[in-house]
């Protein structure tokens, strides 16, 4: 009994004790709470620091390197197939820097952009004898949207993105677009190009334009408008071999939708005093997320070009449908189909009656021996994509190509299908 009683008081006592000094207990505790944060910050910033490069908004460097090993059938005139490193499937090699800088008008920043292409399996330029074949420019941005000059890719090219295959962003914006850089489908970025003939670029079927100026206004939500024009190379003419496009788009959370119209004003193959003739084409098409794992993708191109006085128009018609699907954070999958349809389009005769499918915005053959061919290309293929980390993803790849009528692979190969095969990995920083 008198063990408890002791107990008892000596509880009391050490409580009155604690809350005696409960303030000054509390006041420090407060204190070492505030330092710990202060210490973590501390730690957090300097593993930031280590960890990535910060560069100013107005310098930024990047560089995007893709490797492909693929295997292609019918690379010979008698079937033989072939496994090589090539140009990559999904994406150009490239180095670039890019940058925004703020100006004393409220709102009003100056842009510009400037990327260089390159090969990883020799390491050679993308372009002899041209640093920045990809882009060059500058520009202004700002409330009424972004206006740029120089070398950059077309108008329609850019709106059109989010519904030529499923391996782009959905909605439109002031992104330049990529599709896809060397496949089987690649020609349908062809519809969504111009004619822009550069003594150091080529032409005229071209997904780039030099001397461009483009406008583009895309708010993340509603409408979304655009229009170029492409300034020549001619000495005193200023629409001679020239593109104007228009484009507009519509964002909403769970779709998108885009269209574009693109004319051009040409003389013929040879530059030569040869009666004028336009080109135009026009594409309406967009995505809708059935989920947020699940994107459907479609869109239809239409194209006609003039052709030798006299003769029929050629008239392309051109439709695909893709999805992707999001199994997981690191796995997505993706398939899609292509049709192409040609129809009169003025090609040099050929007495086996070979011919290579021509692309959108190509010179039409402008002899009068010129055979008016029809045709078409078929094109399904499927992919995966396995994301490692941020910015760094292994890839599958396959495809199949069926053409039709006269159009066969080359006049070399005269062969009327064709599979691809392949495995990649990319990094983008």
């Amino acid at each position: 009994m008198k063990t408890s009683a002791l107990a008892s008081l000596s509880a009391l006592l050490v409580a009155g004790c604690l809350q005696a000094q409960s303030p000054d207990v509390q006041a420090e505790l407060a204190r070492q709470n505030v330092r710990i944060a202060e210490l973590e910050k501390k730690a957090a910033a300097k593993a930031d620091t280590v960890s990535s490069l910060a560069f100013p908004e107005y310098l930024t460097p990047y560089v995007l390197i893709d490797l492909t090993l693929l295997s292609k059938s019918n690379v010979t005139a008698d079937g033989r197939s072939k496994i090589d490193m090539g140009e990559p499937f999904f994406s150009g090699n490239r180095w670039g820097l890019k940058g925004s800088i703020k100006t004393n008008v409220e709102g009003l920043n100056v842009i510009y952009k400037l990327e260089s292409e390159y090969f990883l399996f020799d390491g050679e330029q993308g372009k002899a004898n041209v640093l920045f074949n990809r882009d060059a420019w500058i520009g202004i941005s700002g409330k009424l949207g972004k206006l740029t000059f120089g070398r950059q890719n077309t108008l329609a090219r850019d709106f059109a993105v989010i519904y030529c295959d499923p391996f782009n962003h959905a909605e439109v914006n002031y992104d330049e677009g990529g599709w896809t850089n060397n496949s089987n489908f690649k020609s349908l970025v062809y519809y969504a190009g111009g004619v822009s003939i550069s003594p150091v670029n080529g032409g005229p079927a071209q997904t780039r334009q030099d001397k461009g100026i483009v406008w583009k206004y895309a708010p993340a939500d509603g409408f979304c408008y655009g229009a170029s024009y492409n300034l020549n190379y001619e000495s005193s003419n200023n629409t001679k071999n020239s593109t104007a496009s228009v484009a507009t788009g519509f964002n909403a959370p769970t779709w998108h939708m885009s269209a574009f119209y693109t004319t051009t004003n040409n003389t013929g193959a040879t530059n030569a005093t040869v009666v004028p003739f336009s080109q135009t084409s026009m594409s309406i098409g967009g995505n809708i997320n059935l989920t947020k794992a699940l994107k459907i993708n479609a869109g239809y191109f239409h194209y006609t070009s003039d052709q030798n006085p006299g003769k029929p128009t050629r008239t392309d018609n051109a439709y695909t449908v893709s999805g992707s699907y999001q199994f997981s954070p690191q796995w997505a999958g993706f398939l899609g189909y292509q049709v192409i349809k040609v129809d009169s389009a003025a090609l040099a005769l050929n007495a086996a009656g070979v011919y290579t499918i021509p692309n959108a915005f190509a010179f039409p053959n402008t002899s009068g021996t010129a055979a008016y061919v029809n045709g078409g290309k078929n094109v399904a293929y499927a992919a995966f994509r396995n994301y490692l980390r941020k910015g760094i993803e292994f890839y599958g790849v396959f495809t199949y190509m069926k053409l039709t009528d006269s159009f066969k692979l080359s006049t070399g190969v005269p062969k009327d299908s064709q599979t691809e095969m392949g495995l990649g990995l990319r990094m983008s920083l």
